[in-house]
């Protein structure tokens, strides 16, 4: 835990390395102390059809997906320390957003092979 998704429009692979930006969230969430560096999930979507504004800009959006019981102020944190870590890439997007997601911890399951 967390889960942290990274949908981004194709075309941004022309300007920068996807797996820059994974490492660099990566990174900035392990520092922050909010969750331990071999919880973090990362991965990346890409896709093409899209319009943002009613035109083709590029843009990102993040989902950070965690388990119900966080407070405010500690969401509001580490969606802080995710788009701070994207800020020197220089990525050429729009626009880049986060929306950090409540899973049920009730209902969440896990499942670790031997």
């Amino acid at each position: 835990m967390p889960h942290i998704i990274v949908e981004y429009e194709e075309r941004l692979c022309d300007s920068i390395e996807i797996s820059s930006i994974l490492q660099a969230i990566h990174l900035s969430v392990a520092e922050s102390g909010l969750f331990k560096a071999n919880q973090i999930k990362t991965r990346a979507y890409s896709f093409h059809d899209h319009t943002h504004a009613g035109k083709q800009n590029p843009y990102i959006h993040i989902q950070a997906r965690i388990k119900s019981g966080r407070d405010a102020d500690n969401k509001k944190r580490f969606a802080d320390v995710i788009l701070s870590s994207l800020k020197p890439l220089g990525i050429q997007a729009s626009v880049v957003t986060v929306e950090v997601i409540d899973m049920d911890r009730a209902s969440y399951g896990k499942f670790v092979p031997d």
